[in-house]
């Protein structure tokens, strides 16, 4: 994740600093040449997230638009589209509960109960302290060890209620579990 520096420049009434326009430039490049003169806007994007702090800001948006010569509505629609990237400002950690089908039938209505009550929020919703956001989603892709869930880039299978206490606390830790 970013630093408190890169989400404050970004944030900013819709200014970029010349750090940040220089990043950008950076992570567009190097895109650029990992993919053999090519762009992956998923790659950006979760490039720029990490960066500043789980959400992208609209100038940040609007400046990498520009740098790899896209409309800024394009990229907007490519970011709201999916549901794993953000405008709005999240917390720390995001946490993903899959409520589809193989998820539900398997107990993530009570996952996602548990989770509520321990961290106080509802979906959508970042807890007090900024460490959290709750967040429903759609099949994970790992319907195998349902119910399921994701906090970061970290998937937890096979969950109980029980199991959540010790995974969160591992987070606020610092750790995957």
């Amino acid at each position: 994740m970013g630093s408190d520096k890169a989400v404050q420049s970004a944030g900013k009434a819709g200014a970029l600093s010349e750090e940040d326009r220089v990043f950008l430039q950076e992570v567009v490049e190097r895109d650029r040449a990992e993919h053999h003169g090519r762009l992956s806007y998923m790659d950006i994007m979760f490039d720029l997230e990490h960066h500043y702090g789980n959400s992208l800001p609209g100038a940040v948006l609007g400046e990498v638009a520009r740098l790899v010569g896209a409309p800024a509505s394009q990229l907007n629609g490519f970011v709201t589209f999916y549901t794993m990237l953000s405008t709005e400002p999240r917390g720390q950690h995001v946490i993903r509960v899959c409520t589809s089908g193989p998820c539900h039938v398997t107990g993530a209505p009570s996952i996602v109960a548990e989770l509520k009550r321990l961290l106080g929020v509802e979906l959508g919703e970042t807890t007090s302290d900024g460490m959290f956001t709750l967040e429903a989603s759609s099949c994970l892709g790992i319907c195998g060890v349902s119910p399921a869930l994701m906090i970061d880039d970290d998937a937890y299978g096979n969950l109980t209620s029980g199991d959540l206490p010790r995974i969160l606390a591992a987070k606020r830790a610092g750790g995957a579990q």
